[in-house]
This record gives structure tokens, C-alpha cells and sequence, in this order.
């Protein structure tokens, strides 16, 4: 195996620039973080679909825990051996997808990474979007958050997401004084500052409302929102979810 696969343990120190090593490599562009579970049936046509967007300098962090069991990693860690582009990140103590998505803007970090863009896997945000965020970032911008809410983006889900996602959205604007038309999705692009002030800052959430932390957040930088169209077609999203999202959404308010 190759010394693409690497350990949170490499990933997580204290961030800061200062914390790179001296043999760190030359800084790179882009890098994207995506968490991989069992996607073996879609991954191959994904990992073309996103890499056909990506230059030589930039990498596509795919991170894995241990519920990946299907196959995934490894069809991941073969390709790595081939493209440099593929870095496996393998965060064994991650407890929840808060936790990879951490490992995996760590990883992005810690590696120099101008610019780090979150996604989530199986086609449900569209990799042809990825030059758009560029453009954006190379535009000045210092964060770059897709919209399913505003002219040109969709949410292509069962009602019960599409409910849940945008009430959510509206409680975040109203509780928070938040501008943003999407509150409650990923798909979306940090600068280097940005990105160290969400690993320093941290998230309270240990389910779907730590992109709505990252978003309230976001508002003291220089921010854009573009329109995506994202597919799921789980209806399902946990009663404890809910219910953590609404006691911190309470707290932040009275925070602010």
C-alpha cells in the first residue's frame, strides 16, 4: 500500500500554517473532501466524474471509517496507486460523519490546500459544478456555499427532506440573522483562513446541523452562494437529529 492512505492522526494537529512540515509538499490548489461508506456500486462512475474537474495539483481526500464494508476503500486505495490526486484518509475513531468530515478537512489542511470543498458522495452534488466553486474562489471569494434555494438550484428529495431542509433554512435566518438562502446544506468551497476557523472553532453538532454551525460562521468572511441541485431519495432523518439541531439552534441564538 502505498503512503496515500493516511491516519487522522496526521491530520489533526492544532492548525496553523506554522504547523506544517518542513517537508511538506509544495502548496496545492484544491482539495476536496468527500466521506465514503458503502458506495461500491457507484463509486467508480463518481471518482471519474470528479476527477475529470481536477488538475495535477489538485487531491480528492476520500475518507473512510470503519462502516465502510462493501469494497469501497479498497477500489479507492487502487486507484490512489495510479493517480496521485487519490488520498485515502482512514479515521478509524471517527464516531459520526462530523467526525470524518473533520478528518477530512484536516487532512486537506494539514497538506497546504489553498482551497477545500466539501461534497458528499453518490452523484447527490453534481461534480460538474466543481469548476463553478473555483471560479468563485479564484474570484476573491472566501467561502463558496451551494444553494438549493435560490433561482436555478432544486432539492430533488422526498417532501419530508425538502420540508426539513428548508424550514430549517428559515428558522436559521430568522433565530440567527443569517443571510444566506441555504443554511442547511454542504457542497460548498473554504479558503485556507476560513478553513482553519472552522477546525479551531469547532462544531457543537453531531449530526445534520453542524452545516448550519459552519454557515452562521461563514458570515464574517467574504461569502457567495451558487445554485445546486441536490438528489437523495432517503426520506428518513432521525427524531434525535431533529431534536439536537433545535436545542443548539436555541442556544446559538442566544449567543448571538
Amino acid at each position: 500500500m502505498l503512503s496515500s492512505t493516511i491516519e487522522p492522526s496526521a491530520a489533526t494537529s492544532t492548525p496553523g500554517d506554522s504547523t506544517r512540515s518542513l517537508n511538506a509538499p509544495p502548496e496545492l490548489r484544491l482539495g476536496v473532501v468527500t466521506p465514503l461508506g458503502n458506495e461500491h456500486r457507484s463509486i467508480e462512475a463518481f471518482m471519474n466524474a470528479v476527477l475529470q474537474h481536477l488538475t495535477l495539483e489538485d487531491r480528492w481526500y476520500c475518507v473512510f471509517d470503519n462502516i465502510s464494508k462493501d469494497g469501497t476503500r479498497e477500489v479507492v486505495e487502487a486507484r490512489s496507486e495510479d493517480d496521485k490526486r487519490v488520498v485515502s484518509v482512514l479515521a478509524s475513531q471517527s464516531r459520526c460523519v462530523v467526525d470524518a468530515y473533520f478528518a477530512g478537512y484536516a487532512a486537506a489542511y494539514a497538506a497546504g490546500c489553498r482551497w477545500i470543498l466539501e461534497m458528499d458522495a453518490g452523484f447527490s452534488h453534481p461534480p460538474e459544478r466543481i469548476p463553478e466553486f473555483v471560479a468563485a474562489m479564484e474570484a476573491g471569494y472566501e467561502f463558496v456555499g451551494g444553494s438549493r434555494f435560490m433561482s436555478g438550484g432544486a432539492h430533488r428529495s422526498p417532501w419530508t427532506r425538502r420540508c426539513l431542509s428548508y424550514g430549517g433554512s428559515v428558522m436559521a435566518r430568522w433565530c440567527l440573522g443569517s443571510q444566506m438562502t441555504d443554511m442547511t446544506s454542504g457542497f460548498e468551497c473554504f479558503s485556507r483562513p476560513a478553513m482553519k476557523y472552522v477546525l479551531q472553532k469547532r462544531v457543537r453538532s453531531r449530526a445534520n446541523f453542524f452545516q448550519t454551525e459552519i454557515r452562521h460562521m461563514m458570515h464574517r468572511f467574504r461569502w457567495k452562494e451558487i445554485p445546486i441541485i441536490y438528489v437523495n431519495d432517503k426520506a428518513r432523518v432521525g427524531r434525535r437529529a431533529i431534536g439536537e439541531s433545535l436545542r443548539i439552534l436555541a442556544q446559538m441564538s442566544l449567543e448571538k
